[in-house]
């Protein structure tokens, strides 16, 4: 599927640059159909990029509640990854086999470049996992909300420049509600709060590895998630066989599909999803930002933390985990409206930008 080859240069930066390479243009004399075919090409890839960020919610909010359903009844999470890497692999070369996808030959350039990230993704899942076990559903993603914040502090010591009024206000409102939630949280875990933040920093690190793998090295969707799931999985076989895990969770998935005939399925379908997600992960970040895989997330969390409250046996809490969850999702929705505003405004002056050479270029040939 060629069309998932995209442009390397659909990241944040991306409106900046091309207003730049305009005025070159406009400036040096290039003629303006070459021009003007690059931008048609430019915008047919917001069909892509908005597509791969729904999809990316979707299963996102999907499977918080199957990870959730899974890890109750079988809590190994080191297993649980290993299997995921597994059925990532087996997706992407079902895929290249069928002829839907097309992925280079691995070659180990091309690994020693990509373990900062398989790093950084191993290790935000292994944490993700135990704060999923550990948590309600409410307040993982009240806590999970704070990684668009983490985001933004990384772009910015990157060289991004400081954040709008209106930006840290929204994150100011984000965190507040972290903390108020904190503390209504009767059912405190400090190890599940402690796991989920340490998520929230390796996924910000990990999401800014993916937005710069993709946009200066090269690497499509499918080639980061083949060579995620390659270079993850000796890992974690090392772990689960060095640790005994791997004869402790084999027992307890036989136990637990002859009591319930719903888990083996329950697990596949886990097992599936997360390669999608994956996907889906690599696929958005490419096509939009980092930054915008984050603000897909507070929206999908947003859902996910009102269907919380009633799944799983509800949350046991009081006034303040309410107001915290209220602040929380108040902020993170006030934060992607801005964000949403400003990649708006970005867009139109580029559009502007290529009506008046359009224009111009008319006048001149007239």
């Amino acid at each position: 599927m060629e069309s998932l080859r995209l442009s390397r240069k659909s990241s944040s930066s991306e409106s900046e640059g091309e207003r730049k390479r305009l005025l070159d243009v406009e400036s040096k004399g290039v003629p303006l159909h070459e021009n003007a075919d690059h931008i048609r090409s430019l915008y047919s890839q917001h069909i892509m990029s908005a597509a791969s960020a729904s999809a990316y919610g979707l299963i996102g909010l999907l499977m918080g509640f199957v990870n959730k359903a899974v890890l109750m009844q079988w809590p190994y999470p080191n297993s649980f990854l290993a299997l995921q890497m597994v059925a990532s692999i087996m997706v992407v070369y079902t895929m290249k086999a069928w002829g839907l996808t097309t992925v280079q030959p691995l070659h180990m350039k091309a690994a020693k470049a990509l373990l900062p990230v398989v790093f950084f993704y191993n290790t935000n899942v292994g944490f993700a996992l135990a704060a999923v076990r550990a948590l309600s559903i409410p307040v993982y993603h009240v806590l999970k909300r704070l990684t668009p914040v983490m985001v933004l502090g990384g772009k910015f010591l990157m060289g991004g420049g400081a954040p709008s009024k209106q930006i840290l206000l929204s994150v100011i409102t984000v965190v507040s509600g972290c903390i108020m939630a904190g503390f209504g949280d009767l059912s405190f875990d400090l190890s599940g709060y402690s796991a989920a933040l340490i998520s929230c920093a390796l996924q910000t690190t990990y999401l800014l590895l993916v937005e710069r793998s993709g946009t200066e090295k090269g690497f499509n969707s499918m080639e980061l998630l083949l060579y995620n799931g390659i270079l993850s999985l000796p890992v974690l076989l090392i772990i689960v066989l060095g640790t005994g895990e791997v004869w402790d969770s084999f027992e307890s998935m036989r136990r637990q599909s002859r009591e319930s005939l719903a888990f083996l399925p329950l697990l596949f379908a886990s097992l599936l999803m997360g390669s999608l997600l994956n996907y889906c992960l690599f696929l958005c970040t490419l096509c939009n930002s980092a930054l915008t895989t984050t603000i897909v997330g507070t929206l999908r969390s947003v859902l996910g933390t009102v269907m919380g409250f009633f799944v799983f046996g509800g949350v046991k809490g009081t006034v303040f985990i309410f107001l915290g969850v209220t602040f929380n999702t108040l902020g993170g929705v006030w934060y992607t409206l801005i964000k949403y505003k400003e990649k708006r405004t970005r867009e139109r002056h580029l559009k502007e930008q290529v009506s008046k050479l359009e224009t111009s270029n008319s006048f001149k040939g007239g």
